[in-house]
């Protein structure tokens, strides 16, 4: 059977976790944090070089970074495809992953301290952390149509990435920077709210909140 090792606060470890959820397919979850290191489970460093999460156990091995999992499940299990058919269908799909992740998730994460620390981020990086989420959400709105999902009437992969990432990017902006980068694209939020009466979004929610407290009391422990 397939075991997704992380943990259900981290929004990666959502990605790989929604994609097993909505393939129908079962896996056991083992909780490990980030910060593998010779102190704190410097055995996972022999599943995850860098010792991210997920990482996700197979019959053929060991394999981490969300995107490369997400990939492989598609892959190896393409009942309930999370892509779409054609090639130039599927790049569109990692066109739009890849603003979600990189110009959007990425870039916001950069306050992510200070949202745990209730600080200031120094003023030339909530100048660029604005700036380039607002890029990011006007490419993002420029690939979507929110008539259904995100590309059309499949859910995909893209989905799974906004659901995951685009709560996650407004919490960190709003809340350190008060600054929403989605506020003028039109259909997002009607969007998002249908994508939280999934089961297996409100899955993933119930497991982030449960695991929450746990999550704080070892960042507390690890890194106070």
């Amino acid at each position: 059977m397939l075991r997704l090792h992380g943990f259900p606060a981290s929004n990666y470890y959502n990605i790989a976790r929604l994609a097993l959820l909505e393939k129908g397919l079962p896996f056991e979850e083992v909780v490990v944090y980030t910060g593998a290191n010779d102190s704190y489970r410097p055995d996972y460093l022999d599943m995850s070089p860098l010792g991210r999460v997920p990482c996700l156990e197979t019959e053929h091995g060991f394999l981490s970074e969300s995107r490369a999992i997400v990939d492989y499940l598609e892959q190896a299990y393409p009942d309930r495809p999370l892509y779409p058919e054609g090639a130039f269908a599927r790049a569109k799909l990692l066109e739009l992953t890849q603003i979600i992740d990189l110009d959007l998730e990425l870039q916001a994460r950069r306050v992510l301290k200070n949202f745990f620390t209730r600080s200031k981020p120094a003023g030339e990086v909530a100048a660029e952390v604005k700036e380039n989420t607002s890029k990011g959400a006007r490419g993002l709105a420029k690939l979507v149509s929110f008539d259904r999902f995100l590309l059309g009437d499949q859910l995909t992969a893209a989905d799974i990435a906004a659901v995951v990432h685009i709560p996650v990017v407004r919490t960190l902006c709003k809340g350190v920077l008060e600054h929403d980068p989605f506020e003028k694209i039109d259909g997002l939020d009607a969007y998002l709210a249908r994508m939280e009466e999934r089961q297996t979004v409100k899955n993933v929610r119930d497991a982030t909140a449960k695991n929450f407290p746990e999550f704080i009391a070892h960042i507390q422990k690890h890194y106070s």
